[in-house]
């Protein structure tokens, strides 16, 4: 190291100069770092972590809506259990005859016509649907709807049309013809529910 001293001490101030800036032209060109590289490595990693925060953000939204799933399952399975303990597995239209006839009787109208539809599958439960006419005034036709909702095994009307009857002789108040359908619901037989 001496010796190297000794010989930069003989140089004059011209020679030292320009060794000086090779000196430091070689040390741009070669060793010298900006930190540019180190930018665009800095530049990449925050994509990367971007990227990742995004695949965070998306892995817990899908975990979200995988528990609102479990929670949606197990509600859904609550009611299924509710429902097949009101429903039974067996109603048959004449059945549903019967208790037309119990409720036409209590609530004071007059059954014309009963005929039993078909039956309607859904994936839980089948409506049992009989059609019926019925003749009555207001408020008859009223209280049997309403016995009609309050029954355990029949819980709907549809297709309800009720028109005025004309007034006939020895007839007291208005009368209504009552044109619709009573459906009762059972469970689904298990093999319709697997499908």
């Amino acid at each position: 190291m001496n010796k190297l001293f000794e010989t930069l001490s003989g140089f004059s101030y011209g020679k030292t100069l320009i060794i000086g800036f090779a000196v430091a032209g070689l040390y741009y060109m070669m060793l010298y770092n900006d930190g540019s590289a180190l930018d665009a490595q800095i530049g990449t990693m925050q994509g990367q972590l971007q990227a990742e925060l995004q695949k965070k953000q998306e892995t817990e939204q899908t975990l979200k809506q995988a528990q609102e799933m479990q929670e949606k399952v197990g509600r859904l399975s609550q009611q299924y259990q509710e429902i097949s303990k009101r429903l039974p597995s067996v109603l048959f239209s004449i059945d549903i005859n019967k208790a037309i006839d119990s409720f036409a009787r209590s609530a004071g109208v007059s059954v014309k016509i009963k005929k039993p539809a078909e039956n309607i599958k859904t994936e839980v439960v089948e409506e049992v649907p009989v059609e019926v006419t019925l003749e009555g005034t207001y408020a008859e036709l009223a209280q049997f709807t309403y016995f009609v909702s309050a029954a355990e095994r029949m819980s709907r009307i549809k297709n309800v049309t009720i028109s005025e009857l004309p007034i006939g002789p020895g007839v007291n108040g208005r009368k209504l013809k009552f044109e619709g359908s009573v459906v009762g619901y059972k469970l689904a037989p298990e093999g319709e529910k697997k499908k």
